[in-house]
């Protein structure tokens, strides 16, 4: 069986792009709804299908979805890191990476850099239960 999560619904996630859009700029709009519709249900699979998964490993599954698949028209990067950080909150833990550390893992994640499971151990070490 598996832990009971509080996962971010689609809805949702168009709200979050819409206000970092007003926030810091861009254009909103969804870019590929189907691939939106998959990003979002992955972290759900990989948590029902590898049950080792933890916190860490279904939240970079959010963030690595949603800024390699360019789901909208512009703030990937953006959304990716707010969802990453909406999920977490959910679910008892907090993200404390500094804004300048943000910004570069979300940049090198984009430039293909790091991999998933490099981004699930950088939010275990910038994570803190609440």
């Amino acid at each position: 069986m598996t832990k009971a999560y509080y996962w971010l619904a689609i809805k949702e996630v168009i709200a979050l792009q819409i206000e970092v859009i007003k926030d810091y700029g861009g254009c909103s709009g969804i870019l590929d709804e189907g691939a939106l519709e998959s990003t979002l249900y992955r972290p759900q699979q990989l948590a029902y299908y590898e049950p080792s998964s933890n916190i860490y490993d279904l939240t970079a599954a959010y963030g690595y979805g949603l800024v390699k698949n360019h789901c909208f028209v512009d703030g990937n990067k953006r959304i990716g890191f707010v969802v990453m950080a909406v999920f977490l909150l959910r679910n008892g833990y907090e993200l404390i990476a500094t804004e300048i550390e943000a910004v570069d893992i979300m940049i090198n994640l984009a430039k293909g850099n790091i991999s998933q499971n490099e981004l699930a151990s950088w939010l275990t070490r910038n994570s803190v239960v609440l």
